[in-house]
């Protein structure tokens, strides 16, 4: 693709154990990326994950979670009062409810989700917790259960503040664990609703990202963006393509282009979804290891499993490493089962795949390979005992 343009590929391991992440240069506006695949759990792409920044709107990830596994019947009734909405600024994104007005929590929960409404976030707050700065505890104690390192949140919008701050792979690790939960879910991939009083329509922001006369991201099942002019153009979105699910967040894109978090989205997911796949690398009955034991008996291991490793697409078994580490003598004291070694596949210096290899025998002594082994020994020994018992039996003649 020709907007795309990346300097070098290298690997390193990031802290969630030996997972490969794949440090491509992508010529994107966004200034903090992270980008997983989630069936491995590993990343594929970071550009300053850590920094603290502003994160706009993508704050009501945290406000909605929170929200969702502290009320106990989503259609339980509200009724909006004055003092939930009268101090919002006009200049907030809105879902639009009103004084007076009765709605669901459901409801409030798709106008936090899909409008990014200041409105439904802090009707939802007061409702639940008395008032907004309670909320925001609730909010703190989530992130740092999560072990968020590097956020804090003075509100449940994404108003900048002091003290308002996250980072990429803060809302990256939030929104992991927010997908998990079902109600969660359906409302951050839900494209169109419409509230339980007929009164309000709400498209989600994957009715515009996946629209083929706009960007035709058919492949993002769910997102929430968010925008300040501090924060810049961001966007949380999850995709699947070729059975590979991925989790992606763009944050600090240039508003000059209104569509940039989408268009750099759209750019890092295709990138690797032209590039990378998983390619099989072992398959099961190929063999890995040849043992023998110290009596010279041979064994040979075999895979019991095929793997798969996701990799670019140039990558061929020829470039991999297959390697042992172990023991490949077995002594008299091993038994079966006993771990011996370990088998690796690597790329460059980065594992792949790792098997513990163990022991297909308890090793005995075994006479008859003996004797093979040292027939000449043993002819010898036999003629001795057959001279002596010969000379024994002459001699009582």
């Amino acid at each position: 693709m020709k907007y795309l343009k990346y300097l070098l590929i290298s690997v390193f391991v990031f802290f969630f154990g030996s997972i490969i992440a794949y440090a491509d240069e992508i010529d994107v506006s966004s200034k903090n990326i992270i980008l997983y695949n989630m069936n491995d759990d590993s990343i594929l792409y970071e550009k300053n994950p850590d920094d603290q920044v502003y994160i706009a709107s993508l704050t009501k990830i945290m406000t909605a979670i929170v929200a969702i596994e502290n009320i106990d019947d989503l259609d339980q009734k509200v009724l909006i009062t004055g003092s939930m909405i009268d101090n919002l600024a006009n200049d907030l994104s809105k879902a639009g409810f009103s004084q007076g007005e009765v709605v669901t929590y459901r409801d409030l929960l798709h106008g936090i989700l899909l409008k990014s409404g200041a409105d439904a976030t802090d009707i939802t707050a007061i409702s639940i917790s008395g008032s907004v700065d309670e909320f925001v505890k609730l909010m703190n104690e989530k992130a740092k259960s999560l072990g968020m390192k590097n956020s804090n949140f003075e509100n449940t919008i994404g108003i900048e503040g002091n003290n308002h701050y996250s980072s990429a792979r803060d809302v990256a690790l939030l929104l992991k664990y927010a997908i998990k939960n079902e109600t969660f879910f359906k409302i951050f991939s839900t494209k169109e609703y419409t509230s339980t009083n007929d009164k309000h329509k709400m498209n989600g922001p994957i009715n515009y990202i996946t629209d083929p006369e706009k960007m035709n991201m058919q492949y993002v099942k769910g997102a929430k963006t968010g925008y300040t002019s501090k924060a810049g153009l961001c966007l949380a979105s999850i995709a699947t393509y070729n059975d590979v699910n991925y989790l992606l967040v763009t944050i600090g894109a240039d508003y000059d282009n209104k569509v940039q978090h989408f268009e750099d989205s759209k750019k890092i997911y295709e990138y690797f979804f032209d590039n990378y796949g998983y390619k099989k690398i072992i398959s099961k009955g190929d063999n890995i290891v040849k043992l023998k034991t110290v009596y010279g008996k041979e064994y040979q291991i075999k895979s019991d499993e095929t793997y798969k490793s996701y990799l670019n697409k140039n990558i061929t078994k020829d470039d991999l490493t297959y390697e042992y580490k172990g023991k490949s003598t077995l002594n008299k004291n091993v038994k079966k089962n006993d771990k011996i070694g370990n088998y690796y596949i690597k790329y460059k210096d980065k594992i792949l795949y790792t098997k513990s290899i163990v022991s297909p025998v308890t090793v005995k002594f075994d006479l008859l390979f003996f004797v093979k082994q040292n027939i000449a020994l043993v002819s010898l020994f036999c003629l001795v005992i057959i001279l002596f018992v010969a000379t024994i039996v002459i001699k009582k003649r």
